[in-house]
């Protein structure tokens, strides 16, 4: 019997799946669609799925396959939810081990090779995590729009708004507001329907648009990027008054799409003690279940 072990790393907006054997070998790597439950369980288990069959498939490997047992570790997006978490569970199947916790949880592991450490990561939501002698503390993450500042789903949100107030004379032009409502074909219609729609990974989809300008030296994009790492900051202020020990700091990881951008904007505090991945979430989730396993 053969021992497969797969770590997902699942955000609003997309999830990584990694598959290794039993001695660490990498069997495959692949990106599919969004993992976050408290969206759709169903979507959640459809990309999970999917990715896993692309890496097994050309390996000549089936889940119905009996010299094979199948170990997953899984950081998902939407875990604070407890009827998704528990929803999600029940629609498992295939799997001999299954460890599930947050993706902020499994990207704090990787990047710290399962340490002390804490992350804070910035992508299409927005959330703090460390983990220190097993005491887990948690900061933000509690969904958008009602949380999630300094995310991309909070940065598409300002730009959407800048347009909206734009359009019926609130605030001069700018090209930002220009730039936004041309991706709607500058028709108003076709930008309210979206926004009757729109949720967290849609808005996301627009902070493209706001990092570009502000790279471009626009003064109203990079107004929104010091804004959401001043959110950042406070995340990372509050990670740190949860400490325990006051006479050393535990090292911080930035983590997320949107987060290399924010980087040159946040306090000097925070970024000293900033240190590199060592691993990326989805070998987080590997040793999330590793930890778990017996054979």
């Amino acid at each position: 019997m053969q021992n497969l072990f797969i770590g997902v790393d699942g955000g609003a907006s997309k999830c990584i799946v990694r598959i290794e054997n039993e001695t660490g070998e990498l069997l495959g790597r692949t990106i599919s669609g969004p993992a976050n439950i408290r969206l759709s369980v169903e979507k959640t288990w459809e990309s999970i799925y999917s990715a896993i069959i692309n890496i097994l498939k050309p390996l000549g490997i089936i889940f119905e396959h009996t010299s094979y047992r199948f170990h997953a570790g899984m950081g998902l997006a939407g875990c604070e939810v407890a009827s998704a978490y528990q929803a999600f569970l029940k629609n498992s199947r295939f799997f001999h081990t299954l460890q599930v916790h947050s993706d902020a949880y499994t990207a704090c592991l990787g990047a710290h090779n399962g340490e002390n450490g804490a992350v804070i990561i910035s992508g299409t939501g927005a959330v703090g995590l460390q983990i220190e002698n097993g005491k887990i503390t948690k900061v933000g993450g509690f969904g958008f729009p009602q949380d999630d500042e300094g995310s991309g789903a909070w940065l598409g949100l300002q730009a959407v708004k800048i347009t909206l107030r734009w359009l019926d004379g609130r605030l001069p032009p700018s090209e930002l507001a220009r730039i936004i409502y041309t991706r709607f074909a500058n028709n108003q219609d076709t930008f309210m329907q979206w926004l009757c729609h729109a949720h967290s990974t849609a808005y996301a989809e627009l902070a493209p648009f706001v990092i570009q300008l502000a790279k471009a030296g626009d003064a109203s994009a990079i107004k929104l990027l010091k804004q959401a790492a001043r959110a950042i900051d406070d995340i990372g202020q509050a990670l740190l008054s949860a400490q325990s020990a006051r006479d050393t700091t535990l090292p911080y990881a930035l983590v997320g799409t949107i987060a290399p951008f924010l980087e040159p904007y946040l306090n000097n505090n925070l970024r000293a003690q900033l240190r590199p991945c060592k691993f990326t979430p989805d070998v987080g989730a590997i040793l999330l279940v590793r930890r778990n396993f017996s054979s």
